[in-house]
């Protein structure tokens, strides 16, 4: 089948767009009509795509049978969207996306459109990396943290009952049930510094200063390393966005110099220089053993996507002293579009 011409409007506005369109006869198996650059799409087969083609036996074997469920049973009241890998050569696969309906009620025939989806794609697989290793870090919390404060209790308490029973006199008493009650606090700050960083930052309640001090002193309560900050008097974050991607940006940083660089001291500034605020986190950890632009792991990368999403300039690396640096400029209000 060659390639068929649509509508010269309708085909430029579809090409930049990056979409195809199409229409399928016999159930969806044969492709019928197809736009005429959707070489750029599918590669060099799109021009050999004939309708005796069976589409279907393109899709990977794992996505087909999801596919076709979803394309059947399409009756044209509604749209129906799909995504599935589909054999651009013998040996290779693309991510396509495919919107398109049922012409009539029980009419084999079908039109749509398709577009690649292979960035989308690998940035839900980063989003989902990004979820997983956030719940294995809380769950590591919880596990290292908070369930050996709670063992602790559990420890106390029954030494207390075992006194009790053994008629121990009042003041040994009062001593065992104050070490469970400080226990008991400790606790409790551990489970709200942990639910804290769930949901950090709201301007409308606390100063972004405040929300940074408080991030700071909870990283000196759950890991007993010194945090020092120091911020500009003259230097105001007033937008949402900007102050939550800044706070999770210092919160990594903490979190990398010292799961990573066993850092015991780690020092945050935050100074303002014109229309730019400059965010520095520098420890006195190990520092990084290789390039960090050289580096992919899912840390760096959050570092680097927070920073992209407030148009900041963000430089990670290691300091002349030793120890690891992250140095972040950003436009303290964002450019008005």
């Amino acid at each position: 089948m060659p390639i068929q011409e649509i509508p010269l409007e309708l085909d430029h506005l579809l090409k930049k767009g990056g979409m195809a369109y199409w229409q399928a006869g016999n159930h969806r198996k044969s492709m019928t009509l197809l736009s005429p650059w959707a070489a750029q799409i599918l590669g060099e087969k799109a021009g050999s795509i004939s309708e005796e083609d069976d589409w279907f036996e393109s899709i990977h074997p794992n996505d087909l049978e999801d596919t076709k469920d979803t394309i059947l049973a399409n009756q044209g009241k509604n749209i129906y969207e799909v995504d599935y890998r589909w054999a651009d050569s013998e040996d290779s696969y693309i991510w396509l996306r495919e919107i398109g309906h049922r012409k009539a009620p029980e009419s084999p025939e079908y039109e749509g459109l398709i577009y690649a989806i292979k960035v989308q794609k690998e940035l839900e697989h980063k989003a989902l990396n990004i979820s997983e290793r956030e719940k294995r870090k809380l769950g590591r919390e919880l596990h290292d943290d908070l369930c050996q404060q709670l063992a602790g209790m559990l420890f106390f308490t029954n030494n207390l009952v075992y006194q009790i029973k053994t008629g121990k006199d009042t003041e040994v008493l009062v001593e065992a049930t104050n070490e469970i009650k400080k226990q008991l606090q400790l606790s409790i700050e551990k489970t709200r510094c942990l639910s804290h960083g769930l949901n950090p930052v709201s301007l409308e309640r606390k100063t972004f200063q405040e929300c940074l001090i408080e991030l700071i002193q909870q990283s000196q309560t759950l890991y007993s390393v010194n945090c020092q900050f120091q911020m500009s008097s003259d230097l105001t974050i007033e937008d949402q966005d900007i102050a939550t991607h800044l706070f999770r940006i210092t919160q990594e940083s903490i979190n990398n110099s010292i799961r990573h660089g066993n850092a015991d001291t780690i020092s945050i500034t935050l100074q303002k220089e014109g229309d730019f605020g400059i965010l520095t986190i520098h420890d006195n950890g190990a520092g990084f053993k290789s390039d960090p632009l050289n580096t992919d792991g899912m840390g760096l990368h959050n570092l680097r996507s927070r920073a992209r999403m407030i148009n900041a300039v963000i430089d990670i690396g290691n300091n002349k002293q030793g120890g690891a640096s992250v140095h972040c400029k950003f436009r303290i209000r964002p450019t008005q579009p």
